[in-house]
């Protein structure tokens, strides 16, 4: 029997599943803390994709959820094959903390 070709993993359900849920649940940009725009047309810089923490080139998880974060597409594309924490979202606009 032959081996399946590298990208034939990410045609599976599991991963379809798996990017969906990502998708349906975040608001913002895990790396830049902007807020995401399902409506961005698709390969422009503000479309959301799903970003692996830990690439799979590096040994990360295809479709482990603490494996998954969703980033926009430029974020994504230039974070490359790096590892890099996640950002918390920014306070929407307006919103000051005043503590004194």
């Amino acid at each position: 029997m032959s081996q399946p070709r590298k990208h034939d993993d990410i045609r599976s359900h599991a991963w379809k599943r798996a990017r969906a849920l990502v998708l349906a649940t975040a608001t913002h940009c895990a790396l830049c803390g902007e807020p995401l725009d399902p409506k961005a047309p698709s390969g422009t810089r503000w479309a959301s994709t799903v970003d692996h923490i830990n690439p799979r080139s590096l040994g990360g998880s295809l479709t482990a959820a603490n494996n998954l974060q969703a980033a926009h597409h430029g974020c994504n594309s230039r974070r490359g094959n790096g590892t890099s924490r996640r950002k918390q979202p920014k306070p929407p606009r307006g919103a000051v903390s005043r503590t004194w």
